[in-house]
């Protein structure tokens, strides 16, 4: 399992002094509050650790500041990259719950039939969505939803798919 974990987005910057929007992938992102430094991935896999300066809650909006993005222009930068953190120091999962990074890799099976293999994930407007190929190369979308989505297994790699209509 990946030791950093992808668990917010940096979007637009906030105000004149290079805060920026943080769009957290989960309901509770007060963990963000308790960092010092992250790691912030950028589209075409570049890495850079930075520290930061200050957290805070404008609303429902979660808003960071990080050292040496002092200003709107240079925040603005940092638009769209994935922020990273410590397993150790993500959100707390519930009974049930799990990271979306540890259901990448893990395949879709339907009554003890391998249907396809997760391969990445997105944010949907009701829930994650999770890319998955099957063996003809096919890219579908499944909604991660009680719905369609069964039991998860970690250990195996495996998650069952309720709904194998869905890939058709």
């Amino acid at each position: 399992m990946e030791e950093l974990l992808w668990t917010a987005t940096v979007k637009s910057p906030f105000g004149i002094t290079g805060e920026v929007k943080i769009h957290a992938h989960n309901d509770d992102c007060s963990y963000l509050g308790k960092l010092k430094e992250v790691v912030l991935r950028a589209k075409d896999g570049t890495e850079q650790r930075l520290t930061i300066q200050s957290f805070r809650m404008q609303g429902s909006q979660a808003l960071m500041k990080f050292a040496g993005f002092d200003d709107p222009e240079t925040a603005r930068a940092l638009n769209g990259q994935h922020l990273l953190v410590e397993r150790s120091k993500a959100a707390p999962l519930k009974k049930g719950q799990y990271y979306v990074a540890d259901l990448i890799g893990c395949t879709l099976v339907h009554e003890g039939e391998t249907l396809a293999e997760v391969v990445s994930s997105i944010d949907g407007a009701q829930a994650v969505l999770l890319e998955v190929r099957t063996a003809d190369e096919q890219l579908y979308m499944v909604p991660y939803l009680k719905e369609y989505i069964g039991e998860v297994d970690l250990k195996n790699r495996t998650i069952e798919l309720k709904t194998p209509w869905i890939l058709a």
